[in-house]
């Protein structure tokens, strides 16, 4: 059977060995979603709902093969106290990331909140949380600035690797961080730091931006892109961030933690999340929306894209999040707010996008993700192409450092087997 974003009726019904009328039923009660083809002839089914249906009933009967399958929207295979994912969107240990998010928590105290569990009271504050930053080493800036020149377009997420691997350098050997008396936590706070600070090279600036003290992860960004920072700017993207910081074990954070299973250090951790990020189906995916609602935005052209990909049985990019059938709330916040901060000279481009979605929504029953949410914000704001994939990363990093600390408390090595064919 090909490798399809979505099957059939019949290849649903093969897969999960069912009888028609049990395939309605696990469509009535949400437990898969169907797609109407374009004509209204008969539907497709998401393909990860399938499998995942497959796995909860494998699981029910104690079968071998969910081991196997839990490593495609399975049954749980880890355990963690740091995100939950609900119908209402991530929990990040007692909290919805929603909630936070439209409450204006900053994104350094959610951070904070996720790594230790301590909820600080003033972390709604705008924030009151700063992190300390001691200077880069010199070499750095001019380090990247030679890797940005690598090629005319190098991608903000290659450039994040690279600040991630110099700053790993830079801070020695084990046994020297463990001399200097530098924590774990201390090195994601300037990490983190540093990561803000490449969104330099996506504007005219083309050029590293070194944090100020004292200076918030938003405001940073914000001074990197040269962008005019206002109240508003602000909350936008730093609910951007906060609804970006953790999402269970997705392919990222489960990089990370296998790179901390191995007792790599935080930014080897780091540097393998963010190398699986790149991947198109990942981290990448908001460049695939950006060029898909190109400026100026084609209405008629990007729905003919999304009927020829549902036709195919593939999933439009920027669409039907697996984990939340009726609509991801991360990227439904995201657009409410995008719509809200419009500028005046991108609020028709933002409209345009809309009708898009509000269209695709009626005639194909596509529901927008966070990657979608992203893209619409930033084209709100004006800010450049590719700001959505650098926020994704960068708010998705306080995430990884948080899987990482807790993969070294379980203390084990994450190796899983394969079945030889």
């Amino acid at each position: 059977m090909p490798e399809s974003d979505y099957l059939n009726r019949e290849q649903a019904l093969e897969v999960l060995g069912i009888k028609a009328a049990t395939l309605y039923s696990y469509v009535s009660r949400g437990f898969i979603r169907a797609i109407p083809q374009p004509g209204g002839r008969a539907s497709f089914y998401l393909r990860e709902d399938v499998e995942k249906a497959k796995a909860r009933a494998e699981a029910r009967a104690g079968h071998g093969p969910v081991a196997a399958s839990a490593m495609r929207w399975g049954e749980p295979v880890i355990q963690t106290g740091i995100t939950e994912i609900t119908p209402q969107g991530p929990r990040y240990r007692a909290r919805l990331a929603t909630d936070l998010a439209r409450e204006g928590a900053g994104f350094e105290g959610v951070a904070e909140y996720l790594w230790s569990g301590h909820f600080h009271d003033d972390i709604h504050s705008s924030p009151t949380i700063r992190w300390p930053s001691p200077p880069l080493p010199a070499p750095v800036p001019g380090w990247l600035q030679q890797a940005a020149q690598l090629h005319e377009s190098a991608h903000i997420l290659q450039l994040m690797s690279a600040v991630t691997v110099a700053l790993g350098i830079a801070e020695g050997t084990r046994t020297e961080r463990l001399a200097s008396g530098a924590t774990a936590v201390q090195s994601a706070r300037r990490l983190i730091r540093a990561l803000a600070g490449t969104f330099g090279f996506a504007c005219r600036r083309q050029s590293f931006y070194a944090l100020k003290e004292g200076e918030s992860i938003v405001s940073g960004v914000l001074s990197a892109l040269e962008h005019p920072e206002d109240a508003e700017t602000h909350r936008a993207l730093q609910q951007a961030l906060v609804l970006c910081a953790d999402h269970e074990l997705n392919p990222t954070t489960f990089a990370a933690r296998v790179a901390a299973s191995t007792g790599a250090d935080m930014h080897s951790c780091i540097g393998a999340a963010l190398g699986a990020h790149f991947g198109s189906l990942v981290g990448s995916m908001p460049d695939k929306i950006e060029e898909m609602f190109a400026t100026p935005v084609d209405e008629k052209a990007i729905l003919a894209t999304i009927k020829r990909l549902t036709e195919g049985a593939r999933n439009p990019p920027g669409f039907n999040h697996p984990a939340y059938p009726k609509g991801d709330p991360r990227g439904i916040l995201l657009i409410e707010t995008a719509a809200a901060v419009a500028r005046p000279h991108t609020r028709e481009e933002v409209e345009r996008m809309l009708a898009v979605l509000d269209t695709a929504r009626q005639q194909f029953g596509t529901v927008p993700s966070i990657e979608m949410g992203l893209v619409v914000l930033t084209r709100a704001l004006d800010l450049p192409c590719g700001s959505a994939s650098g926020l994704f990363a960068l708010g998705r990093s306080a995430g990884w450092v948080a899987h990482v600390l807790e993969q070294r408390l379980a203390g084990f090595l994450i190796r899983p087997r394969a079945k030889f064919v």
